[in-house]
C-alpha cells in the first residue's frame, strides 16, 4: 500500500473548499439580497447573529491548515510498509464530507439563531396627510434683531417652526437651510421630534456662500417630493427677502405648475436694521461692508408677495415673535389630502427551527461520517492510485 493512502490530498481538499466557499457565498449575499429588496414579508429577527459568520471562512482555514499539519506528521511518522501497521487508509472525499456537515451545521445555527422570519398576516392602514417642506433662510441677516430684542430673526423662525411640527398630525414634514446655496437639513419624515432636533442645530456658520437664493431653495424643495405618490405637496418659504439672488417667483410659477403650492413668510420689519457680526458665537459689534460702513437689512416684502402669488399660496409677517401661522395652515390643510393605504405586516412566523433541525441532522451526520476508506471508494481511489 503506498504512503499516499495515508496522507491527505491537499490540493483535492482545497479546490473542493474553496469551490464550496464561492458557491456559498454566492447564494446567501444574493439570496439575502433579493429577500430583503423584494419580499415585504421577510426579516431576520436578530439579524446581529449574522456576523458570527465571520467565523466560517476562519473554519476553513483552521481545516486545511490542521490537515496539512497532519500529512506532514504522518510522512515522518514511518516508512510506507510501518504505516500499514500503524495507520489506516483515509478518503479524502469523506475528509471533505465531514468539512462540509460541520461547517454547514455552524452556518445554519447562525442562521437560527439570527431567526428568519415571514409575515404570518397583514392589515392594511389608511392615513390622510400631506407633505410640507419648510425652506429656512439662514443668512448673515437673518442675525438681525429688529423683531425682538433679545431674538434674532432666525431664532423667531425656529420658534415658529416647532410650533408649526407641533400642529401637524398624519403629515410628512422637512426643512431645507439656504442663503447663497440650499441643501436638506431634514428630509420628509413623519418623526417630528427628529425634526425639531436638527431644527435646533440650524445656524448661518452652516452656510458659507451667503445670499438669499430662495429660487434654488424652492427647486431643492422640488426634488425632495415623490411626485408620484399622489400626496399633496406645499412649501413655506421663511426669510426676510433680503439679497435676493433672482429666480424665486420662476421656481414658485414651476412649483405650481406641478401642483405643489409655496407660501411665504416675512421674517423682518421693514424699517433698515444693522446686522450683528457674530464670531464664535459672540458678538463683536455690527457687520462692516468692505468700505468699513455698517450694513443694514430691511424686510424685502414685495419679492416674498410675489413669490406667494405665483406658487398659488399665501403671504404673513412676523410681528414681534409672533409668526402667525395661521392663514398659510389654513391653506395647507384646505389642501384636500390624499388617503394613502398602507400595507404593514404585523404578525411574522419564526423559521429557526428548520434551520436548527438542518444544523443538527448535518452534526449528526459529521459523527457518523468515518475518514477511513471503505466499500466502493476504496477501491476507486486504490484503481485511480
Amino acid at each position: 500500500m503506498e504512503q499516499r493512502n495515508y496522507t491527505y490530498k491537499m490540493k483535492l481538499i482545497l479546490l473542493a473548499i474553496a469551490g464550496w466557499e464561492l458557491l456559498f457565498w454566492g447564494v446567501y449575499f444574493s439570496s439575502v439580497y433579493y429577500l430583503e429588496n423584494n419580499v415585504d414579508a421577510f426579516r431576520f429577527e436578530e439579524p446581529i447573529y449574522l456576523f458570527f459568520l465571520w467565523i466560517v471562512p476562519l473554519f476553513a482555514m483552521a481545516f486545511l491548515l490542521l490537515y496539512r499539519w497532519r500529512n506532514r506528521k504522518t510522512s515522518t511518522l514511518a516508512s510506507s510498509r510501518l504505516l500499514t501497521y500503524l495507520t489506516i487508509p483515509i478518503s479524502s472525499f469523506k475528509t471533505f464530507l465531514k468539512y462540509f456537515l460541520f461547517r454547514n451545521a455552524i452556518v445554519f445555527f447562525i442562521l437560527g439563531l439570527a431567526n428568519p422570519q415571514y409575515g404570518k398576516g397583514t392589515a392594511k392602514a389608511v392615513a390622510e396627510g400631506i407633505e410640507v417642506m419648510v425652506c429656512l433662510d439662514i443668512s448673515n441677516s437673518m442675525r438681525a434683531l429688529d423683531l425682538d430684542r433679545k431674538r434674532s430673526r432666525l431664532d423667531v423662525a425656529k420658534m415658529a417652526i416647532d410650533q408649526f411640527f407641533s400642529n401637524m398630525h398624519n403629515d410628512r414634514v422637512g426643512l431645507i437651510v439656504f442663503a447663497g446655496d440650499a441643501f436638506i437639513q431634514v428630509p420628509l419624515t413623519n418623526d417630528y421630534g427628529s425634526a425639531k432636533i436638527f431644527l435646533n442645530s440650524v445656524s448661518p456658520e452652516m452656510m458659507t456662500n451667503q445670499g438669499t437664493a430662495i429660487g434654488v431653495a424652492i427647486d431643492k424643495a422640488m426634488t425632495s417630493f415623490d411626485m408620484e405618490n399622489g400626496v399633496n405637496k406645499a412649501i413655506i418659504v421663511m426669510s426676510d427677502g433680503e439679497d435676493h439672488e433672482g429666480g424665486a417667483e420662476i421656481a414658485a410659477e414651476r412649483a405650481r405648475e406641478n401642483n405643489v403650492i409655496v407660501s411665504t413668510i416675512g421674517l423682518a420689519t421693514t424699517k433698515e436694521t444693522p446686522i450683528p457680526d457674530i464670531v464664535k458665537g459672540k458678538m463683536q459689534g455690527l457687520k462692516k461692508d468692505a468700505f468699513g460702513e455698517t450694513v443694514y437689512t430691511k424686510l424685502n416684502e414685495d419679492m416674498l408677495i410675489a413669490v406667494a402669488n405665483k406658487g398659488g399660496g399665501s403671504y404673513t409677517r412676523a410681528e414681534g415673535t409672533f409668526v402667525n401661522l395661521e392663514g398659510i395652515l389654513e391653506d395647507i390643510k384646505s389642501i384636500e389630502a390624499k388617503e394613502i393605504e398602507t400595507k404593514t405586516y404585523t404578525e411574522y412566523e419564526d423559521q429557526f427551527q428548520w434551520f436548527l433541525i438542518i444544523g443538527i441532522l448535518m452534526l449528526v451526520g459529521d459523527l457518523f461520517v468515518s475518514e477511513r476508506r471503505t466499500g466502493i471508494i476504496h477501491k476507486l481511489q486504490e484503481y485511480n492510485g
